[in-house]
C-alpha cells in the first residue's frame, strides 16, 4: 500500500514550534520536490527518515551513518564513535539481564503507539483522527473499532484486520 500521513504532536521544549509535525510515506510515496533538494542531488535512501532542523538536515538511513546537509557546512563534520548498532542481539541480552537497552520503552512505547496508530489512520484516507492517548480513544467511532484493549498486561495498542 502507498500511504502519507501526516502526524501533529504537542511541541516540547526541544521544537521551535508548539506543535512538531512529521510526515510518514510509505510504498512509492516519496517527500515532496522542495524536501529532495535539500539532499543537494543525492538519492532519498530506500528507507529511513529526513529530519529537517533549523540549521540543517540529516538524512538517516535504516542501515548506514547519517548524512548532513548542506555539504558545505558539515564537510568537516567528525561522527562521534558509537557502539554497535545490534539492536536484536542488545534486545536478547537485556531479555537476559546482561546489558540495558539502548532505548528504554519510555521512548519505544509511544513510538509504537504513534506508528500503529498511522496504520489505523491509513484506513481513513483525506481525515483527521484526534488521538486521546489518556483514554486509547480516537474522536472517531469507525477509527475506534481498529484498537483493542488488553487490560491483562495493562495496555496496548494494536490494528486489527
Amino acid at each position: 500500500m502507498d500511504s502519507r500521513i501526516h502526524y501533529v504532536f504537542d511541541g516540547t521544549k526541544y521544537t521551535a514550534e508548539k506543535t512538531f509535525k512529521a510526515t510518514w510515506y510509505d510504498g512509492t510515496s516519496k517527500p515532496p520536490a522542495d524536501v529532495l533538494a535539500l539532499l543537494e542531488g543525492d538519492e532519498i535512501p530506500n528507507t529511513g527518515s529526513i529530519f529537517i532542523g533549523t540549521d540543517g538536515v540529516m538524512v538517516l538511513p535504516h542501515i548506514n551513518r547519517p548524512l548532513l546537509y548542506p555539504d558545505k557546512k558539515f564537510h568537516d563534520f567528525k561522527y562521534p564513535d558509537v557502539p554497535s548498532g545490534d539492536h536484536w542481539g542488545e534486545f536478547v541480552q537485556a531479555c537476559r539481564g546482561e546489558v540495558h537497552t539502548s532505548t528504554s520503552f519510555d521512548y519505544a512505547g509511544p513510538l509504537t503507539e504513534a506508528v500503529l496508530l498511522g496504520g489505523v489512520a491509513s484506513r481513513f484516507p483525506q481525515t483527521t483522527l484526534k488521538w486521546n492517548a489518556a483514554r486509547l480513544k480516537f474522536d472517531n467511532a469507525e477509527a475506534n473499532k481498529f484498537i483493542r484493549r488488553d487490560y491483562r498486561s495493562g495496555w496496548s495498542v494494536s490494528v486489527l484486520s
